[in-house]
């Protein structure tokens, strides 16, 4: 009898044992697959993300493509002046716009290839011209635009006869010249847009701003 009870509670030992082993092993498939199909969601969601992230770059830089971007070429081109073009413009379209270069252009003093930037003021120098009249507008352009000789933060310095033709009104204001304020230099630099994005001479001044201005503003900067 002993030996009975014996044999049946080790027959049950190993049932519970079973039972548990089993059961263990159900659990940990079910975490398995529980990580798996949280990993997977995790990827999804991932992958859809940058899904959209690039599909808004691409938008954006679409967006900026269909921009209109208006920007001023002068020097050597038949038809100085601002024209206004598609975001995606190069400088070779701008000169294009101006009627083409002149006889007398250097074609390589500008990259043909650059974008064009809002308000950008492009300078194409003639063959041989030596006179520093332009500055390079980086290295990413590769485009040549209009700058005086600077000292600082850009402008002219107070000794410094200031360039009419490549100075901003901000450049003019900064000079403080007596009687010319924020609003005469922006007539200054309307009025040059107009002719062809050059002020000729002292009578164009005149024009610009009334005769004794013009005439006392011609002590403070030059015309090349």
């Amino acid at each position: 009898m002993k030996n009975k009870k014996v044999f049946i509670g080790s027959i049950a030992l190993v049932v519970i044992f079973a039972i548990m082993i089993f059961v263990g092993y159900k659990v940990e498939n079910k975490d398995d697959e529980n990580g798996a199909s949280y990993d997977e969601a995790v990827s999804e969601v991932t992958g859809k993300n940058k899904s959209k992230e690039n599909y808004s770059a691409s938008k954006n830089e679409n967006k900026n493509e269909n921009k209109n971007v208006s920007a001023q070429i002068f020097g050597a081109v038949k038809n100085p002046g601002v024209y206004t073009l598609k975001g995606s413009g190069r400088i070779k379209d701008l000169i294009n716009a101006a009627g083409g270069f002149a006889d007398n252009a250097d074609k390589f003093s500008v990259n043909g290839a650059a974008k064009v930037t809002d308000g950008a003021n492009i300078y194409v120098k003639a063959q041989g011209e030596t006179t520093n009249k332009a500055a390079s507008a980086g290295n990413s352009s590769g485009a040549v635009q209009a700058a005086s000789q600077t000292s600082g933060s850009g402008g002219a310095s107070q000794d410094e006869k200031l360039d009419i033709n490549t100075a901003t009104a901000e450049d003019i204001v900064n000079k403080k010249i007596k009687g010319i304020g924020a609003g005469l230099a922006k007539k200054i630099v309307d009025y040059r847009e107009k002719n062809g994005g050059r002020i000729n001479s002292a009578e164009d001044l005149q024009k610009a701003i009334g005769p004794k201005r013009g005439k006392d503003l011609m002590d403070y900067v030059t015309i090349n």
